[in-house]
């Protein structure tokens, strides 16, 4: 395993739930709310073809909890399908509490997590899953914007129902008429956005221990969808971001956080790679070397999962557990 882990990490430094749990915004009742015409609407997709759309949620809505997106659903209020020639879904993070009209400013660092043609069946009052073909990571603390566009759209109605998906009131949207490629909204509302399901896995770290010189810090480790699967840890006085494909882990690259990775110093950095358990969890300690100099200083620590074959060999990327050392 040695060799397979520092190898992912070599990589990444030059470049408690069920195995699917489920977030709703507001409520997990698909059958409820008022009707959507934007952006699924029948006679919506087939006068117009092609828009831009938006929602942003806030942190209270998702939790208050980091996670991975692995696919995003909303509340058909028709049956029957949805295509589209060309469709792109992408999440991002982003600090500002509302929609901007320059759509562009609202998506900072966006991820693509579907990109292509899109065929979707559709039934009343049921959740439909848009088929995401990338994850995201959620820091859950940040706001969370999802942008969705398509040209060539169609929308067939084979029972009851005529609108696209239900609404919420609870949630901010913004959309563009008739241009996919649209960088200022055509208009915005505060309280209609669709109701939405996410398909998520949470992967934790949480330390406990006391921070002084000569102290313990013990991290317990979780992603219960990786049990078994090689781990590595790290810790750095930044939080970077250091990027990993599409995602990102919010360490510095730095010398602690070099020689946290690197297996010299396992008195200090203990048991920072190794093997999740059956249950996706794992554990590693930081022995705060018994220096009074130390005080004062913020450390922060991350682990990432290793797969063969998953994108740059990182299956998941846990958010960061944050420290001070105290006098």
């Amino acid at each position: 395993m040695k060799p397979l882990v520092f190898a992912a990490l070599l990589f990444l430094l030059l470049a408690g739930l069920s195995s699917a749990d489920e977030v709703f915004v507001p409520d997990n009742n698909p059958a409820a709310g008022s009707s959507n015409a934007i952006p699924f609407w029948a006679e919506w997709s087939a006068i117009q073809g092609q828009i831009r759309f938006q929602m942003l949620f806030d942190p209270t809505q998702l939790g208050n909890r980091a996670f991975t997106v692995h696919d995003i659903a909303f509340a058909a209020n028709y049956s029957g399908s949805f295509s589209a020639t060309q469709m792109q879904i992408r999440l991002s993070h982003c600090t500002v509490g509302t929609l901007s009209a320059t759509m562009d400013l609202n998506i900072p660092n966006p991820v693509v997590c579907f990109d292509g043609p899109a065929s979707i069946p559709t039934t009343l009052a049921t959740w439909t899953p848009m088929g995401l073909t990338n994850t995201f990571t959620y820091n859950g603390k940040d706001f969370l914007v999802m942008d969705l566009r398509y040209m060539g759209g169609a929308t067939s109605l084979t029972g009851s129902g005529s609108q696209g998906r239900f609404r919420s009131a609870a949630i901010h949207r913004s959309w563009a008429y008739t241009n996919y490629y649209a960088t200022t909204e055509s208009g915005q509302d505060r309280a209609a956005g669709l109701k939405t399901r996410f398909t998520v896995s949470v992967v934790s770290i949480v330390g406990s221990g006391t921070t002084k010189p000569g102290s313990t810090v013990t991290f317990a480790l979780s992603s219960p969808t990786d049990a078994g699967l090689p781990y590595q840890v790290g810790t750095s006085v930044g939080t970077g971001p250091i990027p990993i494909d599409t995602r990102q882990i919010d360490l510095g690259l730095d010398d602690v956080l070099v020689a946290s990775t690197g297996g010299a110093l396992p008195s200090v950095f203990e048991a920072y790679s190794g093997y999740l358990d059956a249950t996706g969890a794992g554990q590693a300690r930081f022995h705060i070397p018994n220096i009074p100099l130390l005080v004062g200083i913020r450390f922060h620590t991350a682990f990432l999962t290793i797969k063969a074959g998953a994108p740059s060999n990182v299956k998941s990327i846990s958010p960061t557990y944050s420290f001070t050392v105290l006098g």
